[in-house]
């Protein structure tokens, strides 16, 4: 009887078109979206040489010569060098940047200045570059004005010596922006569950359709009937999160670590937390279906957009400013599982992110409850 009802129930929700597209199309189009429009843009293996113009000074012809040396030895790696320098006047220097046949050119002098056209990562560097520079030279001078005979005790290796005071651990995750979004979307599919926790809490109220009338008055009792349509729910949407992880990794290549039980654990929890978001909403609110739908919505999504999903610095500005968030946001709290299985090497915060969102499902799972056990109709 139980394997019947819930056999009907998994024919039923297939049938439901909507849900369906929203579940399983539409995470799998978006995944592609992000993956054709994010792919790469933050790396840096596309980085090539920049061209740039440089203007000689003639009344420091030492500072100049040290200038162009440094601009000729500077080096993205071994063969590749960071500037094709053009020495040009500058008026050339001008009309090669309006045209943009060049990136910037410097004019050398006591103060060398940088001009570009507009603003950009290449930009970005030359300036940089030449801030670093002039810090270096500011810095010689200094000590030559109290140190004349400094040069020749080893001044300009001293200077050019960086240090560095961390120490880099090969790990075979590779840090990746872009992830964020993959995992906030993947959240965002398991936190979905609640338009179908919604439907299922809908259909057993007798306020609410004549399905619920009928349940009503029918011998079965309806707790039970809505735990076999809840499992019958979490089945059909525990086969779209399968289709979205599978098409990330397989297709669009997306890592998610070597820890797919825990991985398997958190799509879970956040699928079950999902379902009793929907059906806390459905019991709670007393609304039209439609103002339901929107409400549920409207949570995962805003959630989703506190996540990173949207705006991928929004997740650290979050965590920054408002660090409560980051804890009471249910896509938050399993798109860091994902991170956390990804970026480290203990299950610390994985076990955090767990528990606060196995609390919550119990909070909402018992809300629920005492919404459902109380509701009773003057006639159906």
């Amino acid at each position: 009887m139980l394997f019947h009802l819930y056999k009907s129930r998994l024919k039923c929700l297939f049938k439901n078109k909507e849900n369906i597209f929203w579940s399983y199309l539409f995470p799998v189009a978006l995944a592609a979206l992000f993956y054709f429009a994010f792919t790469n843009v933050y790396s840096s293996s596309d980085l090539k040489t920049i061209n740039i113009a440089f203007v000689q000074d003639v009344e420091d012809e030492n500072a100049t010569n040290l200038m162009k040396e440094v601009l000729e030895g500077a080096k993205i790696s071994d063969d590749l060098p960071l500037f094709n320098v053009k020495y040009s006047d500058i008026q050339e220097a001008s009309k090669a940047l309006e045209e943009d046949e060049i990136i910037a050119y410097i004019v050398s002098g006591e103060e060398a200045k940088v001009y570009v056209k507009n603003n950009g990562l290449k930009q970005t560097i030359v300036k940089s570059f030449m801030d670093s520079y002039k810090r270096a030279a500011y810095t010689i001078q200094s000590i030559l004005i109290k140190n004349p005979a400094a040069i020749s005790q080893g001044l300009l290796d001293d200077v050019m010596d960086y240090k560095s005071y961390t120490t880099e651990v090969k790990k075979d995750a590779e840090p990746d922006v872009v992830l964020i979004y993959f995992y906030s979307l993947l959240a965002m599919c398991c936190l979905m569950a609640a338009n179908w926790g919604l439907e299922e809490v809908t259909n057993i109220q007798g306020n609410r359709s004549s399905r619920g009338a009928r349940i009503n008055v029918s011998p079965i009792h309806k707790m039970k009937l809505l735990l076999i349509n809840m499992l019958a729910a979490f089945t059909s949407h525990a086969g779209s999160i399968v289709l979205v992880i599978l098409f990330m990794k397989k297709v669009l290549g997306i890592s998610f670590g070597n820890n797919l039980p825990h991985l398997i654990l958190a799509c879970i929890v956040g699928s079950l937390l999902g379902l009793f978001i929907g059906v806390t909403v459905g019991v709670w609110v007393n609304k039209s279906s439609g103002v339901q739908g929107a409400i549920t919505t409207s949570i995962i999504m805003f959630g989703a957009f506190l996540s990173g999903m949207m705006f991928v610095d929004m997740k650290y500005l979050v965590a920054k400013k408002v660090p409560i968030l980051q804890y009471i946001n249910p896509v938050n709290l399993v798109s860091d599982s994902f991170y956390s299985l990804y970026y480290y090497d203990d299950f610390n915060r994985f076990n955090l992110n767990i528990t606060i969102l196995l609390i919550m499902t119990v909070i909402l799972c018992v809300v629920s409850y005492l919404g459902l056990r109380r509701r009773t109709y003057a006639s159906i």
